[in-house]
């Protein structure tokens, strides 16, 4: 599929999300998220050898919601369940200490994944010098997992009103330190994870005047296309699939939400649109259509959760961006050497 072909490209999480899932709610108070989005149950840990009267499964745990009795996962004796209020006071608490409003859950496969996102209030919108309406919103976002495959996260998120891009804060931090494992010491690993959001939340201006700097920065064709060879780089020369990859992002650096064609912010929000938006978008309208929950899902998770794939992704053009001087053309394939003894 072609970026332009047909209008099946990725929307925001909340549509993504509506699709898929039990529920999308737009919430104003912690309440809310109990009353509109369910979250009014805990967890409950049950040992599978007890419950099915065979010791050969005494080392397994089914992880159960106690209000609706569905399993979510089973997992071994360290995994402890950390429940949603313990979470969800934690959110709250960081809310409140930046005066933030709380703006919209979601719920996925019954309550085993949520996400929570609340605005930060304008202290923390920023717009791009000379470019009026190029408006970034900076939230707060919670994911919550009982499925025993994600951590639990605290972290900022950026919104680029243009076209939704989203992109976690992207400080020197480690994504890693966000996280919340399901390990008996949860409860310290709580409180580290609010010392690094405050970090991380101050050092947002400090990316917000990264990105202003990017579009001083002019940046040709040749160049663009010098530094997407970087990013993507092409097996060898008759790799078509990654040279179609390079002319579709080549199109939103002029064509793209918010861009002008100009500068390295137009290639780093190429970027984004075209890995939030377009890439895969032909795998999700099949999902759409057949009703692919589990694709769908995933898809979101992996746009959100720091340190996933696409956010790691977004670093490196991001890194690539900031940091190179000039783009010299890659070497598409590395020479043969011929060793004469």
């Amino acid at each position: 599929m072609r970026v332009n072909d047909r209008n099946v490209a990725l929307q925001d999480i909340n549509e993504h999300s509506a699709i898929a899932v039990e529920g999308v709610h737009q919430i104003s108070s912690k309440d809310e998220l109990y009353s509109k989005a369910g979250l009014d149950f805990e967890v409950e840990q049950v040992n599978l050898g007890g419950a099915t009267g065979d010791e050969n499964f005494d080392r397994f745990y089914g992880l159960r919601n106690n209000r609706t009795g569905r399993v979510y996962t089973v997992t071994g004796k360290k995994y402890t369940p950390i429940q949603n209020h313990e979470l969800i006071d934690a959110f709250d608490e960081v809310r409140k200490m930046y005066g933030a409003e709380y703006k919209n859950a979601g719920v996925m496969r019954g309550g085993s994944r949520v996400w929570v996102q609340a605005q930060l209030p304008k202290d923390y919108t920023f717009e791009i010098p000379n470019r009026k309406g190029d408006k970034i919103n900076s939230m707060l976002t919670m994911l919550i997992g009982h499925d025993g495959i994600i951590s639990n996260c605290i972290f900022p998120t950026s919104m680029r009103g243009a076209c939704n891009n989203q992109f976690v804060a992207m400080t020197k931090e480690s994504t890693r330190d966000y996280r919340i494992q399901h390990y008996s010491n949860w409860s310290d690993r709580l409180d580290l994870v609010k010392s690094v959001f405050a970090k991380n939340i101050n050092s947002l201006k400090n990316m917000y005047t990264d990105f202003a700097a990017l579009d001083s920065k002019a940046i040709s064709k040749t160049e663009l296309y010098n530094f997407l060879g970087e990013l993507y780089p092409m097996k060898d020369d008759e790799d078509e699939r990654t040279v179609q990859r390079h002319n579709d992002i080549a199109a939103l650096f002029s064509r793209g939400a918010g861009n002008l064609g100009k500068s390295r912010w137009d290639a780093f929000n190429a970027v984004t649109e075209y890995v939030d938006h377009h890439q895969h978008a032909t795998r999700m309208a099949n999902a759409i259509e057949n009703k692919n929950h589990e694709y769908i899902q995933n898809r979101i998770g992996s746009l959100s959760t720091p340190g996933g794939q696409m956010d790691r992704f977004k670093r490196k053009a991001l890194n690539l961006l900031t940091n190179t001087s000039k783009f010299k053309k890659p070497v598409v394939k590395q020479a043969e050497l011929t060793i004469t003894v």
